[in-house]
């Protein structure tokens, strides 16, 4: 099982199990925090915590959207999320030093923040982040360690609005 599958499913045992506020998580585990409030609000507040950062959000992916749409020719049912989204965006200055320390580090870039609320607990917002990858020596561990401090600052200032 590769790492981000892993990482995946130990997400969701830790909300099965009711840790759910961890912002700097073991690397088992997915940084994530759980709020409740209305998704389309957390949702602008994680937005604004980016946009705010003078950070420009490339892309924002309906993963909701995409699994109710499918559900019938996956053969799944239906989707198990009321809301889900993610976006997607870098911080030039983070990307420009990762890949000074090794040039594979491009990899980390976009960063990719999440949100999600379920069918089953409708205005429990789950917001987190995807934490990056780094290869190379101790530039690069410095590196990751700056942009997951970011992503959890950024999760952070959305779940505590």
């Amino acid at each position: 099982m590769n790492a981000i599958k892993t990482a995946a499913l130990a997400g969701v045992v830790a909300l099965a199990a009711g840790i759910t506020n961890p912002v700097h998580a073991a690397d088992d585990m997915l940084p994530m925090k759980t709020v409740e409030a209305a998704f389309d609000t957390v949702f602008q507040d994680l937005t604004d915590a980016v946009v705010n950062r003078g950070l420009v959000i490339d892309y924002t992916g309906h993963v909701d959207t995409m699994l109710s749409r499918t559900a019938s020719v996956a053969g799944s049912g239906k989707s198990p999320y009321a809301n889900a989204r993610y976006m997607q965006f870098c911080s030039a200055t983070l990307t420009h030093e990762a890949v000074a320390a090794d040039a594979s580090n491009i990899s980390m870039c976009p960063y990719l923040l999440f949100a999600y609320e379920t069918t089953a607990e409708p205005g429990k917002v789950v917001v987190g982040f995807r934490p990056p990858d780094l290869r190379g020596d101790d530039a690069s561990k410095a590196v990751k360690q700056k942009v997951e401090k970011l992503l959890g600052e950024i999760i952070s200032e959305a779940a505590d609005q």
